[in-house]
Order: C-alpha cells, then structure tokens, then sequence
C-alpha cells in the first residue's frame, strides 16, 4: 500500500511539473504582451534597421541642344547592425562609382522619364555587380531607398 502512495504522488508530482512547466514555456494572449515570457528566451529579435546616406551624387547627362544637364541623387542604404553599418559605409565608394558609371552621360528625357522603382532595380543590380568584381559574395546592406532626385 506504501509502496502505491509513493508511485502515485512521484507520478502526480511529474504531471504538475511538466504542466507548469508546458503553462510558462507557451505564449498566454494578454500575458505576452504585457510582460515577457520565458518563450523570449528562445526567440530571436530582428536587428532594428538603420541607414547609410550617400549624399550628392552629381552626375552629368546629355542633353540634345548640348546644354549640360545634371542629376542630383541622395541613395540610402538600408542596414541592420553596427557591423553592417560599418561594411555599408566602407563599401560607399563602390555605391557611388556604380552610380556614376550606370548613369553618366545617359539621355535626359531616359533618365527623366525613368520610375522610382526601374532606377531602384537598375541601382541594386549595378551595386551587387561592383561588390562581386571587390570579391564580396553579397552587397553589405539590405536594400536600397532612393531620397532624393533632382533634375536641372
């Protein structure tokens, strides 16, 4: 009879453990928002994004009454984490040399005419092109945002 008593309170013992334990480890609605459970120990946390501006990109366009036209282009490279911050603006020579290179002396009426998002597309190719040519597998940034675009 001892023996029984002692079985049936070590195994009820394991089923109250193994339910708190199962109540703390999962997410309870209102609970998870209110304060953090242990289920946060095993989540990982996105790095939050952060930017990289390469200001003043001036390049010169062609013009038909060979009048000197310009672009005036402020790029913005999207980043997550100090250290990719730092590769982002060690690799900001190579932005800006893609840059150039994809768009100096282009048509005005080309480039004018071009959408936010084919200049955009058009960008990222040319910069993971020039990272390739430095031996780096990938651009050391996330995406890229187009700030400013000024015509004269």
């Amino acid at each position: 009879m001892k023996k029984t008593l002692i079985i049936l309170s070590v195994v009820l013992l394991l089923i109250i453990i193994g339910g708190a334990s199962w109540w703390l480890l999962t997410p309870h609605g209102d609970a998870k928002k209110s304060s953090p459970s242990t289920s946060g120990w095993f989540a990982s946390t996105p790095v939050q994004a952060s930017f990289v501006e390469v200001k003043d990109l001036v390049i010169t366009l062609q013009a038909e009454e060979n009048r000197p036209r310009y672009l005036l282009l402020d790029v913005v490279l999207v980043v997550r984490g100090e250290e990719q911050s730092t590769q982002a603006e060690a690799f900001e020579p190579a932005v800006r040399s893609a840059t150039v290179a994809l768009l100096n002396n282009q048509p005005f009426d080309d480039v004018r005419t071009r959408t936010t998002q084919t200049l955009h597309d058009q960008l990222l190719k040319r910069y993971q092109e020039a990272a390739s040519q430095l031996g780096l597998q990938t651009v050391p940034f996330d995406d890229i945002m187009i700030s400013k675009m000024v015509f004269q």
